[in-house]
C-alpha cells in the first residue's frame, strides 16, 4: 500500500525544485499543486445540504472522503506519494486531520525569506506583461493609487487575502496554537546551497531509505505524464533552471519602506517561544485582519483577479469559506479532544 505525505508553504519557496529533485528516486512521485485539498472542502460541504441532512449516513460518506487519497493515486506507480497542497491552512488540515487519521500525517513545509518571496514574484511581473498580479494591478482604481507601480503591486502580493500572506498566517497559527507537530520546514537557501544534507534530513523525516540524487541533472517537474500549463497565470510559475541546482536571486527595485514593511516575519526561525519574532501586537493584528476577512465575506462581489474565473471561484471558497467555517469548527473539535 502506497504512503502518502505531504508538502506545504510558501511559492517561490523551491517546490518545483524539491519535487524534481524526489521525483529522480523511482519510489516516490511527488506530485504538482494538488486539487485534493478542494476535493475534499467540496465532499465535506456536502454534510450542510439538505440531502445530506435528510439523511446523514455519515459512517458510508466519511468512508467515501477518507479513500479519496488512495482512489486518486491508485494509478501512480510509487511506494511513496509526496501531496504538495495547501495543507497547513487551519482548515485544511483541520480536514486532513479529520479524513486522513488512519495514517501518520508528516508534512514537509518550504520557507524562504519573505522579502526573497517578493522579489521573485516581481521578477515574474517584469518578466511577463500578462501576469495576474499586472492585471490586477492595472485593473485596479488609479484614483486609489498612492506610490509606484512596484511598490503597489508589492502590496497586491501581500494582501492578507493572498497566497503569501496566507502561508505566512498559517504558518504563525501553526506555531501558535501548536495543535500539530510533525512537520519540518525546509529553507530554501538550503535546499540549493546544500541540497544533499537537506534531502538527508527530509528523508529521515519521512523515514524514507535515503537515495542518491544527481544534483546536477535537474529536469523540468513533470508527474504521471502531466505537465504545469501556466499560461493561466500570464506567466511562468513552475519553469525551473535545469541542470545543476543553483540558487536564483531576483533583484527588482523597491522601496526602503516596502523592505521596511515586509523584513522581520519569518517567525519559523524562532528558536524559543519568547523569541518569536511576531509578538503579541503582531499577532493580535493577524487575527484581527482575520475577523475582517469574515466579516466581509458576504459582502465582496469582485473576484480575485489572480486567476481565470473558475480558479477565482475556487480560490475565493478557499480562502473565505474556511477561515469563515475555521473558527467555529477548529474549537469545536480542540474541545472534543480535550474532553
Amino acid at each position: 500500500m502506497k504512503k502518502i505525505y505531504f508538502i506545504s508553504g510558501f511559492p517561490r519557496a523551491g517546490n518545483t525544485v524539491l519535487a524534481s529533485i524526489l521525483n529522480q528516486n523511482p519510489k516516490i512521485k511527488t506530485t504538482a499543486l494538488s486539487i485534493l485539498p478542494e476535493v475534499i472542502l467540496q465532499l465535506d460541504n456536502i454534510k450542510k445540504t439538505h440531502l445530506y441532512k435528510n439523511f446523514p449516513d455519515e459512517k458510508s460518506f466519511d468512508n467515501l472522503i477518507e479513500n479519496t487519497f488512495t482512489n486518486y493515486y491508485d494509478q501512480w506507480d510509487a511506494e511513496y506519494i509526496i501531496e504538495r497542497g495547501e495543507w497547513i491552512t487551519p482548515y485544511n488540515l483541520h480536514l486532513l486531520q479529520k479524513y486522513f487519521k488512519n495514517n501518520e500525517i508528516k508534512i514537509v513545509i518550504l520557507v524562504r525569506d519573505i522579502l526573497d518571496i517578493l522579489a521573485s514574484i516581481l521578477e515574474v511581473c517584469k518578466n511577463n506583461p500578462e501576469f495576474y498580479i499586472n492585471k490586477e494591478y492595472e485593473d485596479s482604481d488609479k484614483s486609489t493609487v498612492i506610490f509606484g507601480p512596484e511598490e503597489e503591486k508589492a502590496e497586491i502580493i501581500m494582501h492578507k487575502n493572498s497566497y503569501v500572506y496566507s502561508i505566512l498566517y498559517s504558518i504563525n497559527h501553526l506555531l501558535k496554537e501548536d495543535i500539530f507537530k510533525n512537520y519540518i520546514f525546509v529553507e530554501y537557501d538550503d535546499l540549493v546551497s546544500k541540497p544533499e544534507d537537506t534531502l538527508k534530513n527530509i528523508y529521515s523525516f519521512l523515514d524514507i531509505k535515503h537515495f542518491k540524487h544527481d544534483f546536477d541533472n535537474i529536469k523540468l517537474f513533470k508527474a504521471n505524464g502531466v505537465e504545469y500549463d501556466d499560461t493561466i497565470f500570464g506567466g511562468d510559475m513552475h519553469t525551473i533552471t535545469t541542470g545543476k541546482i543553483k540558487k536564483h536571486t531576483s533583484n527588482p527595485i523597491v522601496s526602503q519602506r516596502v523592505i521596511n514593511k515586509y523584513s522581520g516575519l519569518e517567525m519559523w526561525r524562532k528558536s524559543t517561544e519568547k523569541e518569536q519574532l511576531f509578538g503579541q501586537k503582531e499577532n493580535e493584528e493577524l487575527e484581527e485582519s482575520y475577523r475582517e476577512s469574515q466579516r466581509q465575506t458576504k459582502e465582496r462581489t469582485k473576484p480575485l483577479a489572480s486567476f481565470s474565473k473558475d480558479l477565482q471561484e475556487s480560490i475565493h471558497k478557499r480562502t473565505y469559506n474556511k477561515r469563515k467555517d475555521h473558527a467555529t469548527d477548529i474549537s469545536y473539535e480542540n474541545e472534543k479532544v480535550k474532553k
